[in-house]
């Protein structure tokens, strides 16, 4: 049961840091890009592509600040949400003993998800530039 779940202050471990680090250097290089190379792009470009790789949606190129923006607001998200470990779904009961453990262990997953989602977000906004410019 949750509510009687220890709750402790853990700091960061350096792999939570790095993906700290790499995530916002993501962040500032994708919006960094889209800055440089938002002048250059037509007013209409490719917004979705179907599984053979044809576009197939279009759209103004405004919509390319969805993908920064999201990811920031998930970074965020997920920045809040990594200093309640307590209130994370755990596969086994989380006692005193193993606590500072399980807790751990998910803020870490919880980092790598964040960098991931980053990263992702980055490359389909690299993406659809490269299609507009094609």
């Amino acid at each position: 049961m949750m509510n009687n779940r220890p709750v402790l202050h853990i700091p960061k471990t350096a792999l939570e840091k790095w993906h700290d680090w790499i995530s916002v250097l993501l962040l500032l290089a994708a919006m960094g890009y889209l800055a440089f190379v938002g002048p250059q792009l037509p007013e209409i470009i490719p917004t979705h592509v179907n599984g053979s790789g044809d576009v197939n949606g279009w759209g103004n190129k405004w919509v390319l600040l969805l993908m920064p923006l999201l990811s920031i607001v998930l970074f965020i998200g997920f920045t809040v949400l990594s200093k309640f470990p307590h209130t994370f779904n755990y596969r086994q009961a989380i006692t005193e003993e193993n606590a500072f453990r399980q807790y751990r262990m998910g803020r870490l997953v919880l980092s790598w998800v964040k960098l991931f989602t980053v990263v992702l977000f980055t490359g389909i906004e690299w993406f659809m530039i490269q299609l507009a410019f094609s």
